[in-house]
């Protein structure tokens, strides 16, 4: 095997073992992957046997790696590969999608160290679903009017025409969230799609019963109530107050800047993914090291332009959820009028 190919395969065998859990051997878990012997899968490892075009693909797709190796200075050119989870017209598909940040967060969780920083054009997913009405709505109307699922067609927002499991896999992202120390950087316009949402599907007859539009509001309102007091304690908690045992795991930032998109940069052990919003809420990853990079670089700088308003950020805290607070009390009011 020829020195350079040689250390492209290394440095992607490195990268492997820097994703799969430190309780994990590289070497079982690429000659099960693979289906070949333990010497076979060592000497994978050691360069002696070159990994095939299959292998290689069989790996990323299993692990979601991307593979920038080729042509690109072990993935610092100007090709960058991502992996993106194709949503089709279906139900089923949003169960997938809805499993792999499952899994995701399951890996990142497992990983030391583990962080993730979310720049939030929109509010962060994991948020909507500690609260089952909203959690609905949300899972209701990307199902219906994102991804047009057939399911869903002609129908109007009820909760209870939400699959329990798909609740119940929302609930679990939600609980794992909790769990992973994290960095949010939040706009006043953050809230304004879901809002958005809200106001289009009552001012479209969208909803079946205008309770549940309420309820909704309401589900956001104790949202935003939630995380400003976690933001009060810098740590993400279930309830209404901390626990003694509570890690200082969560710090969210006002950006005055319009942030433009939702992009993620999650630190999972000894690797680096980031995930950029493509179409409404689907996502595409890349490990590319370069990519990565940037984007760090692109996030620092907007922490430095950024208010901190987490912890004893008091003042700036409260003046930046009362925007927020305000424009809830204002759609209240509205549809209070249009009884």
């Amino acid at each position: 095997m020829a020195s350079s190919n040689r250390t492209i395969q290394n440095e992607f065998l490195n990268r492997l073992k820097s994703i799969i859990p430190a309780n994990h051997s590289l070497v079982d878990e690429l000659a099960s992957l693979l289906e070949v012997s333990n010497d076979s899968a060592y000497r994978r490892i050691r360069g002696e046997t070159a990994l095939t075009i299959d292998e290689v693909s069989r790996i990323c797709s299993h692990y979601r790696m991307t593979f920038d190796y080729a042509g690109t200075n072990n993935g610092n050119g100007n090709t960058v590969t991502f992996n993106y989870n194709h949503l089709s017209e279906s139900a089923e598909s949003f169960e997938i999608y809805l499993k792999n940040i499952l899994n995701d967060l399951r890996r990142i969780l497992a990983s030391d160290p583990k962080e993730i920083i979310f720049a939030a054009e929109d509010v962060p997913i994991f948020h909507h679903f500690c609260f089952p009405k909203l959690s609905a709505f949300k899972l209701f109307y990307w199902s219906r009017s994102i991804l047009n699922a057939p399911e869903y067609e002609g129908k109007k927002f009820d909760p209870s025409a939400i699959p329990e499991k798909l609740m119940q896999i929302s609930r679990e992202i939600y609980d794992l969230y909790l769990q992973i120390p994290s960095i949010e950087i939040w706009s006043e316009d953050t809230m304004n799609s879901t809002l958005k949402q809200l106001e289009y599907y009552w001012d479209s007859g969208l909803f079946k019963n205008k309770n549940d539009l309420i309820d909704v509001l309401n589900d956001i309102a104790e949202m935003i109530k939630r995380i400003e007091w976690q933001a009060a304690h810098g740590t993400k908690f279930e309830g209404a107050v901390p626990s003694a045992s509570s890690s200082q795991n969560y710090t969210l930032y006002n950006s005055e800047l319009m942030i433009g998109n939702n992009c993620i940069l999650v630190t999972a052990g000894g690797s680096r993914s980031a995930y950029v919003t493509h179409n409404t809420f689907n996502v595409m990853v890349t490990t590319n090291s370069a990519f990565c990079d940037e984007t760090e670089n692109w996030i620092k700088n907007l922490i430095k332009k950024c208010t901190p308003i987490s912890g004893v950020s008091e003042k700036q805290r409260f003046q930046f959820f009362k925007i927020m607070n305000d424009k809830i009390e204002k759609m209240k009011e509205r549809f209070a009028l249009e009884a």
